[in-house]
């Protein structure tokens, strides 16, 4: 029996994802040992070159992520994806060939530029998917991209070790040739084995973004992204100031924030269980509270154990606050607007997740410890706007 051209979609984002996110934790998770290697030596200037590298791609995929959009309107949804999976597959290989930060912060910028794929898989994945099937189709891309992103540091840290982390830029860029032949050969913009849907009347796209559900989706998607992602260009710093043998320092950080990953996913599967037995007002809220009584005892480790099972526990709190917020926003988003409303929320994840890396490596200037303070102080905030504003 033949798939559904919308299965077919599903398929083939999905696998492009998983090659997307495999192949970026598989180097960036050791960014600041080839931003070392590229001649900065300072603590503080790592630190502050790591963040402004990793939040360079998202956040100009997150800005120009619309104009793409709308090219995608108007030749097609299939254009996008190639483009973006054929920028990954290029410029990651060409990172190998930085000569200096400069160098790698300019191929970062312009992948951002012509890549972004995350920034519009949501809406690629669903644009020909039945409403009642994008929850689930939402759920199992999701999860999908945490585990291949989660096993990535993992084997990301034996490549480093054996074959170093330029090289391993080459290995990623080969690797993300997969993405590209998924799209070529599985994804279309019509599914030609059924007649076209009737469109209801519903909202206009001025307004659904108004309602209290999908703002409320916006907010949460900025700033839990933005504080998840303070941890990315830090991470090896602090393993090393907490004692960690440089020797062994990638396979430690990698080892962790593979862990950490794996606690997220089965967070995001967890996530889905519950929110249909509890509130997402409670659930997010409970979230929140436990993660900060998780980030306060970090400003206090002395031991890579100690920070180690801290930084656990909090991917299992935080983690699958994505998929809830994009699944409660499903609602309220029209059925003609849905890869608009996606491609928004997407971009908004983005943006924070391009901020955190560089309010990290900023902070990290003056003191590593101070990121976990401020993250709390985030979700505090975020507790107060969620107790306002979400009444269900």
């Amino acid at each position: 029996m033949a798939l559904p051209q919308w299965r077919k979609n599903q398929i083939a984002v999905t696998i492009s994802s998983a090659f997307l996110n495999f192949g970026y934790t598989l180097v960036m998770s050791f960014l600041p040992i080839y931003v070392r290697e590229l001649g900065v030596q300072t603590t503080g200037g790592i630190a502050l070159w790591s963040g402004l590298i990793l939040g360079s791609s998202p956040m100009m995929a997150s800005l120009i992520g619309p104009l793409w959009g709308q090219l995608g309107d108007r030749k097609g949804m299939r254009l996008l994806a190639t483009r973006a999976t054929a920028a990954n597959s290029v410029f990651w290989a060409l990172m190998a060939l930085a000569q200096n930060v400069w160098q790698l912060f300019v191929l970062r910028i312009v992948l951002g530029l012509l890549g972004g794929f995350n920034n519009t898989a949501v809406a690629l994945v669903t644009q020909l998917a039945p409403k009642e099937k994008v929850p689930s189709i939402i759920g199992s891309l999701q999860s999908v991209q945490i585990l291949s992103a989660a096993i990535g540091p993992f084997f990301g840290g034996f490549l480093a070790t054996s074959i170093g982390v330029r090289n391993t830029f080459i290995v990623t860029g080969i690797m993300n040739f997969g993405s590209l032949l998924s799209i070529l050969s599985l994804y279309r913009d019509a599914d030609r084995t059924k007649p076209p849907e009737k469109v209801s009347p519903a909202p206009s796209a001025s307004g659904f973004w108004k309602r209290p559900e999908y703002f409320t989706a916006l907010m949460i998607l900025f700033f839990v992204n933005m504080a998840d992602r303070t941890f990315g260009p830090i991470i090896p710093l602090f393993l090393e100031e907490l004692g960690t043998p440089r020797a062994g320092l990638e396979m430690v950080a990698g080892a962790l924030i593979s862990v950490a990953a794996f606690g997220e996913a089965f967070s995001a599967w967890l996530s889905g269980k519950l929110a249909s037995r509890v509130s997402l007002r409670r659930l997010i809220t409970g979230r929140l509270v436990l993660s900060i009584l998780v980030l306060l005892p970090m400003v206090f480790v002395h031991s890579t154990e100690q920070f180690s099972i801290l930084r656990v526990l909090l991917a299992l709190l935080a983690g699958g606050t994505l998929t809830l917020a994009l699944s409660a926003a499903h609602h309220v988003i029209p059925g003609e607007h849905r890869g608009t409303g996606f491609a928004l929320l997407s971009g908004t994840s983005t943006f924070g997740g391009a901020a955190g890396p560089i309010i990290s490596g900023a902070i990290a200037g003056f003191s590593i410890r101070s990121i976990f303070i401020v993250n709390s102080v985030i979700y505090l905030l975020m507790i107060g706007f969620v107790h306002r504003n979400v009444r269900h």
